[in-house]
């Protein structure tokens, strides 16, 4: 089978006009967001705060101290220590919020979604590159597997969400993929050294730790694999103990710079969780079926089953490759399926099952889901269709309708995280700007608060309230208003103040006027 075109030039120019297009794509769909996920204001309001977005209960607060809170102010840039002990507070290391800040603090009193957008197609088109450098190695310089991968990849509504979401996932994902390129690129080259494995692996370990815990499952299994396969041959067992001093270095950095990963990850909220779920065996089959029906819907929109048969057939080919031409490296393309599905599995046990937001905590292994399919699918048609160049026409075949269906999924409102019909919530706080507006809020969960954040914003100030607070309202700009909106979280507490607010004003009418995520709006009048 061919594994080139007529020439390196016409592949060279059609690989740049993909991740052109590509970089279109993942930018059009950054216009179209509009609202912010709860964890997006939080990627700011960690990375930037001022004072810490706390209501007080039956006063004013100007809209404009809420805006501060999300972003860099005169005189707070480059505060990274803050940075770091908003992070302690919260179950994340730093490094990502610590990029974020940086950027912010560059364009210092200003809030806006490219600030993290920014970051994200930056990464985007980095991490492109690395898969596309990663697959060049595991196929000796394959271009048809090279395109088809970087095609699917780039393309993926999955992918392209994780660039409209602004958090450390996408620069995660890179990261992984740096790694994982270095240690595939030291088996390929038997280069076991400081220069081209250890420090690098050192260092990649330390960032990418600092990034995402999730990145010590990716690296388990990689140091696993790496460090056995060193091990088991004599003329290497030295460079495995190395090799796995230098992954424990890097641990042990993170540890020495940011302490606080270890409560983290074995006494906070969310390192209890996972644990749980881990050794929960009875959520098993409702968590599968979660993550493999978002790689069905939204990484090989509608293909992945059918693309799937072919992994399972790739231990056929072995049978067969005295009849075919292409050659992979058993301990490189071993290491890839190891990690693929050793990351998946364990992610797919621990992680949140917020339903299709959930996508974003196996992003890091998506590059090489891909890869491995379409190495699959050339492999196995090869040798099984003998005629002249068939099995290449059957493989393209495949992988043009899997990247149609893959376009058509994009153009189909598959990517995740925009919040276009947030713009209506804007443009109506715009309209209503210089209205008495009231908030009734929960003082354990305040977060809810922040959900609202960039329609509230739009105001010119909010009276806030306590649901849990009993005083009567006293304020004269409140009790003196015609009428006014209300936003209310829903509660018996908070239903009741409402009302307590009704009959003080001697109010004839109380009606919900919008529905948002965590409050209804009334209009008092």
């Amino acid at each position: 089978m061919k594994k080139e075109f007529g020439s390196k030039k016409l592949y060279i120019i059609l690989m740049i006009i993909i991740i052109v297009l590509q970089i279109i794509a993942a930018f059009y769909f950054c216009t179209r967001k509009q609202g912010c996920h709860y964890d997006e204001y939080y990627s700011y309001y960690s990375s930037n705060v001022t004072s810490g977005l706390i209501p007080t209960d039956n006063e004013w607060m100007d809209t404009s101290e809420i805006a501060n809170e999300f972003k860099v102010t005169d005189g707070k840039e480059f505060e990274y220590g803050m940075v770091t002990l908003m992070q302690t507070y919260d179950v994340h290391p730093p490094l990502y919020y610590y990029v974020l800040h940086t950027v912010c603090s560059f364009s210092r009193n200003v809030f806006s979604l490219w600030q993290g957008l920014g970051i994200n197609l930056f990464f985007f088109f980095i991490t492109i590159l690395m898969v596309w450098k990663i697959s060049d190695l595991i196929t000796d310089g394959n271009q048809h597997i090279n395109l088809f991968t970087v095609s699917l990849f780039g393309f993926s509504p999955a992918i392209i969400s994780g660039v409209t979401f602004i958090r450390m996932y996408m620069m995660l994902t890179f990261l992984c993929m740096v790694s994982f390129y270095i240690h595939v690129k030291a088996l390929k080259d038997k280069s076991y050294n400081w220069k081209n494995l250890y420090i690098p692996v050192l260092i990649t370990t330390f960032l990418g730790f600092m990034t995402h815990y999730y990145f010590a499952v990716f690296m388990f299994f990689v140091a696993a694999y790496m460090t056995l396969n060193l091990f088991i041959k004599k003329d290497t067992r030295r460079q495995s103990i190395l090799y796995a001093t230098s992954v424990i270095a890097g641990m042990l950095l993170v540890v020495a710079v940011y302490p606080s990963c270890l409560r983290h990850i074995f006494r906070g909220y969310r390192g209890t969780e996972a644990m749980g779920a881990f050794f929960d065996m009875a959520n098993l089959k409702e968590r599968a079926g979660l993550f493999v029906g978002l790689l069905q819907e939204y990484v090989l929109c509608n293909m992945f089953y059918i693309v799937a048969l072919a992994i399972i057939l790739l231990g056929v080919t072995y049978h067969y490759k005295k009849k075919g031409s292409l050659r992979f490296d058993k301990a490189i393309l071993g290491l890839t399926i190891t990690v693929t599905a050793g990351y998946f599995l364990v992610v797919l046990k621990t992680a949140l099952t917020n339903a299709e937001e959930a996508i974003r905590y196996e992003m890091p292994i998506y590059g090489l889901l891909i890869l491995l399919m379409v190495i699959a699918v050339f492999g196995f048609a090869e040798p099984l269709i003998n005629k002249k160049n068939m099995g290449l026409a059957f493989s393209i075949i495949i992988f043009t309708v899997a990247l149609v269906l893959q376009i058509k999924g994009l153009a189909s409102d598959k990517v995740l995280f925009l919040y276009e019909d947030d713009a209506k919530d804007y443009a109506w706080a715009k309209e209503h700007s210089t209205d008495t507006i009231v908030y009734i809020y929960n003082y354990e969960n305040q977060w809810m608060i922040w959900d609202d954040a960039m329609e509230l914003m739009n105001y010119d100030r909010i009276f806030f309230i306590d649901m849990n607070n009993e005083e009567k309202i006293t304020d004269a700009d409140v009790m003196g208003a015609d009428h006014l909106y209300v936003f209310s979280v829903r509660s018996e507490q908070a239903a009741q103040r409402l009302n307590e607010i009704v009959a003080d004003k001697n109010m004839t009418s109380s009606s919900v006027v919008r529905n948002l995520k965590y409050v209804d709006v009334y209009e008092l009048r």
